[in-house]
């Protein structure tokens, strides 16, 4: 332990704070199991390591939904599009047939763009979940409907 040498007027608090610390002791001591960032395991440990850290942080992780740029820019137009339509459809032009099959036909193809994309990434070997696979069967099943939906309507308009 430090020696006191007397008592003195004015308190040195960093001097205190050395006392404290040598009192104590060295916390470390006697503590044999391995550290952080420590070399236990040779060269080859210490370089695996570093190349495991490396490649967690490079793998980002990837969705099925993965988009290129040209399918992001149709799929956001097929959605605008589809949304106008819908919402002209439930407001100034409510019962009308044409903005229903429409609205109907540009539904279907944003499902059957998402959908066709998604099984082009699987095709790449991107791996799926269970939940995104029938996600891509539904998708694909409501986007036939729709499309056959507003095709269907869209045929009987014109032979009227």
């Amino acid at each position: 332990m430090a020696k006191n040498t007397g008592f003195p007027t004015t308190p040195d608090f960093a001097r205190q704070q050395e006392n404290i610390r040598k009192a104590k002791g060295n916390p470390n001591k006697n503590i044999h199991h391995k550290k952080k960032n420590s070399n236990y395991g040779g060269g080859d440990y210490v370089a695996q390591k570093a190349s495991v850290r490396m490649e967690q942080q490079n793998k980002k992780k990837e969705s099925i939904f993965d988009m290129t740029p040209a399918v992001r820019i149709a799929f956001f137009v097929l959605l605008a599009i589809m949304l106008a339509l819908v919402v002209m459809g439930m407001g100034s032009y409510k019962g009308n047939a044409l903005v229903s099959y429409l609205s109907s036909l540009f539904t279907g193809a944003t499902c059957a763009l998402l959908a066709g994309n998604g099984y082009s990434n699987k095709k790449k070997g991107k791996p799926a979940t269970t939940f995104q696979t029938v996600l891509l069967v539904v998708l694909a099943g409501l986007g036939l409907l729709y499309l056959a939906t507003g095709v269907m309507g869209l045929a009987a308009l014109l032979k009227a």
